[in-house]
């Protein structure tokens, strides 16, 4: 075991030059500080330490090593396989010890150099966000921040990463609601028919139900258009449809409920066929939940890829206890958001999306849920990448 001592004028210098000393396997066993700076004492295996070297000889010296071929090999012994599997386990486990202590270290550091920008994350990682956006929101304000704009500036910079687009209905052509089991696409499809009946009247309106595995879907078609007075259409899959769209070539307006996004590709390009066989203009709207967790609202990004989706709204915005999660997608995926449907009523809980107004609710739920972020949880979080970056 090696055992230094080092001298930096913060613990950000220290860190450096241990990396640069001991490599990334150093273990850090105690901090002081000084008048003047910190005093870190690290230590590292002789053994990892070695392995260093030899990795850096090999890189030097390419052609040497590739000129040496062993003219056999011998066979391991089971016990020193289970030897060098239990010094993988350990030199892993201690691996996992150093960038925990590295990470705190590297957060208590920047809690205590830029106490403003660690309040700006403490407060962006309760909102819920994903810590790839609340990093790259944090990088984007100024390098002398102040009290007043650490209050507020980002959350307009979130805001600023969420696009907005004009509701679908003001243009004539088609929508398609696209989205996972659950999501809300019928109760959408019913209350974007009503607005436009309330704004344009019944006339040159059509619904189009694609889906064949649900039972009742073709009796629900038709108790919605019979419910509404418009002529309303079911087709068992992507192909039928598209060797039916021409029909619709004269319709003003085409809302299309499709089937539940899945993994079956081929399904997925008949759909698309479908959707691009309508001489109209076909608008694509992918339904986000905005109760469901960032994870599955990015999956459901992915298998609408294909789909080529233009746009996005968002759902069972009223059952949400956090909007961090689709916050996060949004400004992953740059969709356009068009609408939010924040209850059931048709067709008064749906409203254009604002930006603004979404970044703000997901401050008061945060604010409603009044959690405490523990130091320890967002040094585990953060104190990787501030170490990386510093």
């Amino acid at each position: 075991m090696k055992i230094k001592q080092y001298l930096g004028t913060d613990m950000r210098d220290a860190l450096r030059q241990i990396r640069q000393d001991l490599g990334p396997d150093a273990v850090i066993l105690a901090t002081r500080p000084l008048g003047q700076g910190v005093e870190v004492s690290a230590a590292i295996d002789a053994a990892a330490l070695q392995n260093q070297s030899a990795t850096a000889y090999i890189d030097i010296h390419p052609a040497r090593d590739a000129a040496v071929t062993p003219a056999f090999t011998l066979p391991i012994p089971p016990s020193v396989v289970v030897e060098q599997t239990a010094m993988r386990d350990e030199l892993r486990t201690l691996r996992q010890l150093l960038e925990r202590q590295l990470g705190a270290l590297a957060w208590n550091d920047f809690t205590r150099r830029e106490p403003l920008r660690s309040q700006v994350l403490t407060e962006l990682t309760e909102l819920g966000l994903s810590r790839d956006i609340a990093m790259s929101v944090l990088a984007e304000l100024p390098a002398q921040l102040n009290a007043e704009q650490a209050q507020r500036l980002h959350f307009a910079l979130l805001a600023r990463r969420i696009g907005e687009c004009d509701p679908l209905l003001d243009a004539a052509g088609a929508v398609a609601l696209v989205g996972a089991a659950g999501s809300g696409k019928t109760t959408m499809l019913a209350k974007l028919a009503l607005r436009w009946l309330l704004e344009h009247g019944g006339e040159g309106l059509s619904i189009v139900m694609i889906d064949d595995e649900h039972i009742g879907a073709a009796d629900q078609a038709r108790s919605l258009g019979r419910l509404l007075g418009v002529p309303s259409f079911r087709f068992a899959d992507g192909a039928e449809f598209a060797a039916e769209a021409v029909r619709f070539a004269d319709q003003k307006m085409v809302l299309i409920d499709t089937p539940a996004l899945s993994d079956n590709a081929a399904a997925t390009e008949l759909l698309a066929a479908g959707l691009s066989g309508i001489r109209s203009t076909v608008q694509r709207m992918l339904l986000l939940p905005a109760s469901a967790q960032s994870g599955v609202l990015d999956e459901m990004v992915r298998r609408a890829k294909p789909l080529a989706v233009t746009s996005c709204a968002i759902t069972r915005f009223d059952e949400a206890a956090s909007l961090g999660g689709v916050l996060s997608t949004l400004a992953r995926s740059h969709l356009p958001v068009a609408y939010v449907s924040d209850g059931p009523r048709i067709p008064d809980d749906l409203r254009p999306a604002r930006a603004h107004q979404l970044v703000a609710r997901a401050v008061e739920l945060a604010r409603l849920a009044d959690l405490q972020m523990d130091a320890e949880l967002l040094a585990q979080r953060y104190g990787g990448q501030i170490n990386a970056a510093t």
